[in-house]
Formats: C-alpha cells, structure tokens, sequence
C-alpha cells in the first residue's frame, strides 16, 4: 500500500505542472508574437508534437529496458529532473524573447512527455492487480489536488513563484522515487509470474522491443487479439474527449449562456477540480469492490445523467453541484480504465501498450477541439456543449458494456506457480517491483 501511496505522487506531478501551463504559457506566446493566431497554434503544437513522439519512443525503451532485467524507473527521473529544472528556469526564459520561450518550452514538454509512458507501465509493474485502482485512484486524486493548489497558488503569488514552487514539488517527487524504488528492501525484486492468460503463452526470452513492435501492437490491438481491448480504447478516446470539451470550451459556454465575466466561469472549474478530488480515492475502492467494468459503467452512467441535467439548469449553485458530480462521475472511468485495460498484458510489452492507452487519451483531446469548434460554428453558439459532451459519455458506455463480464479483473486466485502463494494478497515488503 505505501508504494501506491509513492506512486501517486506521480499524480502531484501532473496536477502541479499541467494547470500552471494551460494558465500561463498561452498569454506569454501572444505576448511575443501579437495577433498572430497562425503562429500562436504552431508554436502551442509543441506540446503535441513531442507527445506524439515520445510518448511511444519511451515505451519502446522501457519495455526494453525491462526486457533486460532493469527498472523503467531512471526513465521516469530522467523526465521529473528535465521537467523540475525548466519549470525553475522558465519565468526567466520567457523573457528572453520567442527562442527563449521556445527553447524552455521544449525542454519542458519533453520532461513531461518522456516520463508519461514509463510511469504508466511503472504502476502495472509495482503494484499487485488488485490494488492498481487504488493506486490510480490515488494518482487521479493527488493530481486534482495538485491543480486546485497551484491555481490558487498562481493567483496569489504570480506566475514566476508558482512555477518555482512547482519545480520544487518535481524535485522533491523525483528524490521520493529515486529513494522508495531503489531501498535495499525493494531493490533487485522481479516480478511474480502470472499463471493463465496471455501473459503464460509467451514461451521463451521476451522479444527486444522495437518500431516493429509498436507497429505489431496496433495491429493485434486494431484485430481483438486481446479481450475488450479496443473497447477500451474507445472509451479512453471518449474519456478523455468529453474532459477536453469541458476544459476548452466551458468558459465561453458559460459567458454566453449565463451572461457572466470570465473570473465567474472560473468557478465552474473550480467546481470540476473539487469533484475528481472528492471522487477519485471513492473510485478506486469502487473498482476493487465492484469490479473494474462495473464501476466505469457506474461513471459513465452518472456523467451522461449530471450532463443531460445540464443542459436544462442555468442557477449558479445547481450548475457547480451538477459540474461536480460529472466530475466525481468521471473519476470512475479515469482511475479504471487503466488497470482494466493492463490486467492481461505482460510484463515485456506494457511499454508499447501503455504508449498506446496514452496515444489513445491523446488523440481525444487532439480531435476534441476542431470537432466541437465546427459543431459550434453550425450551431451558432455555444449552447450544445453539455449535449456533445453528453453524448460522448453515452457512447462510452456503451464501448465498455460491449467488454465482456471478467475481462480484465483483478484476479485474487492466481498464484506463483509451485508456491502456493496468494499473490494477490501481498503486502508492500511482497509487492513485486522492477
């Protein structure tokens, strides 16, 4: 249980970085380059761009790292110390005009980028099968947390000193790591081998993963060679696709709709932040109790309901208390359609796949935008948001009702080969880590 508690910090990461760039980073690029909105969007690509390329890279890496008998663990350092250090020296280089921007900016998001993979496919290695909601569970929470505190902590203090704080956090996480994986007591443990699935029908040494393996794993992925996997994809693609239409587009929903400032639509995020802290530790007990499947359906179920609801409210406090409850609905799918989705995947190939659910979440938010714009401009307005994001929840509930019942459960019956031993039932000084 306490490496959960380590790995969700991994959760901090994201919650002290993300809200602090959506924030700050697009005024400071209108501040050097004007009314350039052309330039503006290809300089904000950035960030996509290096997703796109790193994030399978570093699952290729990590997976061959492993593949060797090592940890996916310097990878992740390596991404938290890039991220630490330009989050400290970015006030400064945003002053040195565009190619300082630039030049911090991609060191930046290359931090970032670089560790998400690794990271994703960390939690699977680290932690046993029935307790990998949980630990997202924890990731999602401390990652909520995280962004109210930063945001709150920009307005107070101004950017230059949140982004220094921020990089204190990062530094702070990465020694955390650096220390819990590599303690005698955790150093050196391999993994338990799993019996049944398709894990066990790997026969002989792990292939040295490559290109070719990414490619391999889109095309089983894209076939159906494993159980409900492209359900999940597609219910990631639509998780992540609905939280991208909030986050993008309630602003000016909200200042057209109920004729409000900007600073009073900030309230609503607000709200939204609150409810995945309120919901995400919830979600994940929910999923060891009810089952993975079971407890995204419940969130999908209840988000497409609050979000239905929406579109018929418009007084301040239900629209918040609606907000809320979307977003604590949300948190049932975020925090398990990951460990759903790793369950049946083996160790050696976790990289490619994780790179492949991230890829997934990424492409979401990368359609979201043009999408939504072009039904708003048909539209007239923005008035259809909740309707859209509705019915992208519904969609999604339906792709995980078409998983069939126990696919990707955690399994508490399986046991080391030869042992006996509950695997399921370790505790930290057994949990088996790279």
């Amino acid at each position: 249980m306490r490496t959960c508690l380590v790995l969700g910090l991994g959760g901090l990461f994201a919650g002290a970085t993300g809200p602090l760039l959506s924030a700050y980073i697009p005024p400071l690029v209108e501040g050097a380059l004007g009314d350039n909105r052309f330039g503006i969007g290809l300089v904000m690509a950035i960030d996509n761009v290096l997703l796109l390329l790193l994030v399978p890279l570093t699952g290729i890496a990590s997976d061959r790292t492993r593949a060797r008998g090592g940890s996916r663990v310097p990878l992740v350092l390596a991404g938290y110390a890039a991220t630490a250090m330009s989050m400290a020296i970015f006030p400064v280089a945003a002053t040195a005009g565009l190619a300082g921007l630039i030049a911090a900016m991609v060191l930046l998001y290359t931090g970032i980028n670089a560790q998400r993979t690794p990271f994703q496919a960390l939690i699977a290695d680290a932690v046993p099968s029935r307790l990998r909601s949980i630990a997202t569970g924890l990731v999602t929470f401390q990652m909520c947390a995280g962004a109210v505190l930063m945001l709150m902590l920009g307005r107070l203090l101004g950017m230059a000193t949140a982004f220094r704080l921020a990089a204190v956090l990062v530094a702070a996480t990465a020694l955390v790591f650096a220390w819990w994986f590599h303690s005698p007591r955790m150093r050196g443990r391999a993994e338990q081998p799993r019996m049944g699935g398709y894990a066990d029908a790997q026969e002989g040494p792990p292939e040295d993963p490559t290109v070719r393996a990414l490619v391999m794993s889109v095309t089983s992925a894209l076939r159906g060679d494993l159980p409900g996997l492209r359900a999940i994809f597609a219910a990631t693609f639509l998780l992540q696709l609905t939280f991208q239409s909030f986050s993008t587009w309630y602003a000016l929903h909200a200042m057209e709709r109920f004729g409000i400032s900007a600073e009073e639509a900030g309230l609503g995020f607000i709200a939204w932040a609150l409810g995945g802290v309120a919901g995400a530790l919830p979600a994940g007990v929910i999923g060891v109790r009810l089952g993975r499947r079971n407890a995204m359906i419940l969130g999908f179920g209840l988000q497409t309901a609050a979000l239905a609801t929406l579109t018929l409210v418009t007084r301040p406090l239900p629209v918040a208390l609606l907000l809320g409850l979307a977003s604590a609905s949300w948190t049932l799918p975020m925090v398990n359609a990951y460990p759903l989705f790793v369950e049946p995947i083996p160790p050696h190939r976790r990289g490619v796949l994780a790179a492949l659910f991230l890829l997934a979440m990424a492409l979401g938010g990368i359609v979201g935008d043009p999408l939504n714009g072009a039904v708003f401009e048909l539209a007239g307005g923005y008035r259809p948001l909740f309707v859209l994001m509705a019915g992208y929840t519904s969609l999604a509930l339906v792709a995980v009702v078409m998983v069939r019942r126990g696919t990707g459960e955690a399994d508490e019956e399986i046991r080391v080969q030869g042992s006996g031993r509950d695997v399921g039932s370790e505790t930290h000084d057994g949990v088996p880590v790279t």
